[in-house]
């Protein structure tokens, strides 16, 4: 039964994200267009442009799930930020363990899908489209698990 939930639960979570990154891509582009500055949804990177949207729903699960499992509002705010802010800038990309670490983590990931060029001088280890996308996927999966599995424990 809680394995439905779950899926029930990415699924809604999947489609009220899409729905939210279209709007807001269709809305900036509406604003945009009276400028002559628009961009078509077929414009090569533009779908990768509305995965900006995206990085709120996935930090926000990431909260409820971190939230759900330390049940203290000023520990889990700390620890949220900690983990989506502060983690990432420990990891360098430069060697290959400490990039993967890095690229494991949504607010990088997020940052290679918005990028449009890559830098021309970079050394490091350039996380893959599909990784970030990916990665995404298995936090929001992830919290999702992590909060189900909390609340069903505590509160039967």
């Amino acid at each position: 039964m809680a394995a439905a939930n779950v899926v029930v639960l990415a699924a809604v979570m999947t489609a009220v994200g899409a729905l939210a990154s279209g709007g807001a891509f269709w809305l900036s582009q509406a604003i945009l267009a009276d400028r002559q500055a628009g961009a078509s949804i077929a414009d090569p990177g533009a779908l990768r442009a509305v995965a900006s949207a995206l990085l709120v729903p996935v930090c926000a699960l990431a909260g409820l799930g971190i939230g759900a499992l330390v049940r203290h509002t000023a520990p889990a705010i700390v620890t949220t930020t900690a983990v989506l802010l502060l983690l990432p800038l420990a990891f360098d990309t430069r060697h290959r363990w400490t990039a993967a670490v890095n690229h494991a983590q949504p607010v990088p990931a997020w940052e290679r899908l918005v990028e449009i060029v890559p830098f021309p001088n970079y050394d490091g280890w350039v996380a893959t489209i599909p990784t970030s996308w990916t990665v995404f996927a298995t936090w929001s999966l992830t919290a999702t698990l992590a909060t189900l599995t909390a609340l069903h424990h505590r509160d039967p």
